[in-house]
């Protein structure tokens, strides 16, 4: 049910899951940093050993502003070096668009908060068996990516987690259907 074009969908998705995905984000980025590489130079040193390493070797990076009596800064140098290694445009950021006006914000949060509470699941957005198709939850969801989406990726959807999320995300599109619906005739 996720519109991608509707800056108000954009803005619930933030608003609900950004701060989760980023600590993902982070705790991933952490076990990937201690994993060892091998290759003839890394001697099974994870990323985080090969950081120091190189830190020990040739000293610690500091922008120009915070630091200026190491000399000029090596920010544009950094930069150049990079620029080779980008293969694709900028990606645009769709603008997110709060769908609310000042205080409606927290009477919607009030009632979503209401409907998590009391573990009302919506109709109609296939999270309840019946709506499943098969009678159990599907343990991965097949995504089409590459160039002209020619390769498959399954995309393993722990229960746990998909589940909960997908729900918190109907609860909230549906609460706000029915906010506006209401809105609307008054």
């Amino acid at each position: 049910m996720l519109d991608a074009q509707n800056s108000s969908h954009l803005w619930f998705l933030h608003t609900l899951f950004l701060d989760d995905i980023n600590c993902d984000c982070q705790a991933f980025c952490e076990e990937w940093n201690c994993h060892p590489i091998s290759g003839p130079n890394t001697n099974n040193k994870s990323l985080k050993d090969l950081h120091f390493l190189g830190q020990m070797q040739h000293g610690i990076y500091c922008k120009h502003e915070e630091h200026e009596e190491h000399g000029p800064s090596q920010e544009p140098l950094i930069t150049s070096q990079q620029q080779e290694h980008i293969n694709h445009e900028a990606v645009l950021v769709p603008s997110l668009q709060n769908p609310f006006w000042s205080n409606e914000e927290a009477v919607f949060f009030v009632g979503l908060h209401e409907v998590i509470t009391q573990d009302i699941t919506p109709d109609n957005f296939g999270l309840t068996l019946a709506e499943w198709g098969s009678e159990q939850y599907l343990p991965f969801e097949t995504i089409h990516v590459g160039c002209c989406a020619a390769k498959d990726l399954d995309i393993l959807l722990a229960e746990p987690i998909w589940y909960t999320w997908a729900c918190l995300w109907c609860q909230a599109l549906s609460t706000l259907s029915f906010y506006l619906s209401m809105h609307e005739c008054s």
